[in-house]
């Protein structure tokens, strides 16, 4: 079970042609059974309706792993998909005059092929955005997008003071509190790293890092807060 749940995780691009192949075959299946009077009691259209339900089911599970969302978009496609190659053998019989309620009407097969043609692209349409959803979640994103944090912090590199300072100056060193006040060595410990400038270069900086006793914590222009990541996903 574990192992098939990994191979799930690490195959992403085998299950996505796999999604396209599966669209294409049942868009065939479709077509097929719009443009031919197939009986619906026959073998053939007995192994189209297993193939149909395989094929759904193999598309369902390239997406089982993807979160909520494209999980609960695909299925309403899936369903949809299944009804327009299901509901035309199910309500032929039903062809002719209806009545409901107060309504009278036709039901004839162009009628039927219409609806099933509504529900097929309606359900292409529902898988294809759950699979933008699970795979290139990006092509959604809007124009001027704010910039996540992450992306802010990957600008300045990582302070290690046993690594570089062997190729900088040989000033002495001093605990990365020490140049805060009181009040911002209270509340160091919510921040995973602060910025500093050192030798003129912005670094990212553990709270218990030393450094050179030239550098300088950099702060807000207003507010003058220390400028850093905190633990607990927020600034202070």
């Amino acid at each position: 079970m574990k192992y098939g749940l990994s191979w799930l995780r690490s195959n992403d691009r085998i299950l996505l042609r796999f999604t396209i192949i599966g669209i294409l075959l049942l868009t065939m299946i479709h077509v097929y059974l719009s443009l031919s009077s197939l009986d619906p009691y026959s073998g053939f259209f007995d192994f189209l309706h297993i193939t149909t339900i395989l094929i759904l089911i193999g598309m369902f599970i390239s997406i089982l792993l993807k979160g909520l969302v494209p999980v609960a978009i695909s299925c309403l496609g899936l369903v949809l998909l299944y009804g327009s190659i299901a509901i035309p053998s199910a309500i032929e019989n039903s062809l002719g005059p209806f009545y409901y309620k107060a309504s009278t009407g036709y039901l004839n097969l162009e009628t039927i092929n219409r609806g099933t043609h509504g529900f097929f692209l309606l359900g292409v349409a529902m898988v294809v955005l759950g699979m933008i959803v699970a795979y290139k979640p990006h092509i959604l994103h809007t124009r001027n997008r704010p910039i996540s944090s992450e992306q802010l912090w990957t600008n300045y590199p990582n302070w290690n003071e046993n690594l570089q300072l062997a190729s900088t100056k040989t000033d002495s060193l001093i605990g990365l509190p020490s140049l805060l006040n009181d009040a911002e060595r209270y509340l160091l410990w919510r921040y995973e790293f602060v910025l500093v400038l050192i030798y003129g270069t912005v670094y990212r900086v553990p709270i218990y890092s030393y450094v050179p006793t030239n550098s300088t914590v950099l702060r807000e222009s207003k507010s003058q807060r220390v400028i850093g990541a905190s633990k607990y996903g927020y600034f202070f």
